[in-house]
């Protein structure tokens, strides 16, 4: 056997000798609970046309806006801030790079935490926001905590914490009794644009070792090369797939622009997104229903007309198609792909 693999041999044992009887279990640093990935539960509403997903292939339009830092202390370690800004760019990346059929646009600005606002006005803001940007859809979410499991551990370690790390660095491999885990969490909450209304809802949960007193950022080249920033980036794919799944599987669905009495309409959406002269569309209405508990609550809900759209021009952002037969539109429509 090779010196280095046996001397790292008993250089485990020692420590876990040394270590033997201490619980040395990553915890929450805000509520000293044990940290679990993927411990928050999948909500998805909506109809998600998974078995048309094969032929969904035209462009869907997606907003991403800022995440901000539930806990802004927690990234202080590092100075890793940016990544409100980075963290939902490196999402929109991760979408593009497996789903030609998104195409995320960012926003600067946060929405407000869904748990902690009226889920009725987020969806009438979310509304207003995608009507305003021509967008389908809108990915929001908050970086819930970046907390050290434990900073002494890093930053004020004892002397027989000095010689623990210095061992586990000199190994190279990481194990349990590393007590330098910093936690990673992260919200995000996909929304239809016209009915504001959830279509996928999940906290996602990580942590890794991080072993660096000095400001490397978030999503630099240093902050990618320690284990916490590996864990970070396996958990923004994990994240981005299951996003993409759930956007794949949502039908392309574009604003109308009408005048009462006529028949031709404008399209907002185009050769951009896949579509051609001689397409149809389905032609839905959106029916806005007022609460009759609550005031100045409603909701919206999609209705088919049973009438088709052709599209007669196409431009790269917008079409002008016509309605079969005689239909007059009078209210708000939607033009919705097969």
């Amino acid at each position: 056997m090779p010196i280095r693999l046996r001397l790292q041999g008993l250089l485990l044992i020692l420590i876990a000798a040394l270590c033997a009887g201490n619980t040395w279990a990553v915890t929450d640093s805000s509520t000293g609970a044990p940290v679990k990935e993927s411990q928050a539960e999948v909500r998805q509403l909506g109809n998600n046309q998974c078995t048309a997903a094969a032929n969904n292939t035209l462009q869907k339009t997606l907003l991403v806006t800022a995440f901000p830092r539930s806990n802004p202390l927690s990234s202080s370690a590092g100075e890793l801030s940016a990544v409100e800004h980075q963290l939902p760019q490196l999402l929109s990346q991760q979408l593009v790079a497996k789903h030609s059929a998104i195409a995320p646009v960012q926003l600067g600005q946060s929405l407000p935490n869904p748990a902690n606002s009226n889920d009725h006005l987020l969806a009438q803001q979310i509304q207003q926001i995608a009507r305003n940007q021509h967008t389908q859809l809108v990915l929001s979410g908050d970086v819930i905590d970046m907390g050290m499991a434990h900073p002494e551990a890093t930053y004020n370690p004892g002397i027989y914490r000095r010689v623990v790390n210095g061992i586990f660095d000199s190994i190279g491999i990481k194990n349990r009794f590393d007590k330098r885990d910093r936690i990673f969490s992260f919200q995000v909450n996909l929304r239809d644009g016209f009915t504001g209304q959830t279509l996928f809802n999940k906290r996602y949960d990580t942590y890794g070792v991080w072993d660096s007193r000095k400001n490397t950022g978030f999503g630099t080249p240093l902050f990618w090369k320690s284990d916490y920033g590996e864990q970070v980036k396996e958990l923004i794919k994990f994240a981005s797939r299951e996003i993409g799944q759930v956007i794949q599987c949502q039908p392309f669905i574009a604003q109308i622009d009408s005048r009462a009495g006529q028949t031709q309409i404008l399209l907002q959406g185009g050769a951009n997104n896949g579509l051609r002269t001689g397409d149809t569309l389905s032609l839905y209405q959106m029916i806005v229903q007022g609460s009759e508990t609550t005031y100045d609550k409603h909701q919206v809900r999609l209705v088919n007309r049973n009438t088709a759209i052709e599209l007669r021009e196409v431009f790269p952002s917008h079409s002008i198609g016509v309605i079969n037969g005689t239909t007059f539109l009078s209210g708000q429509f939607l033009a919705v792909a097969p």
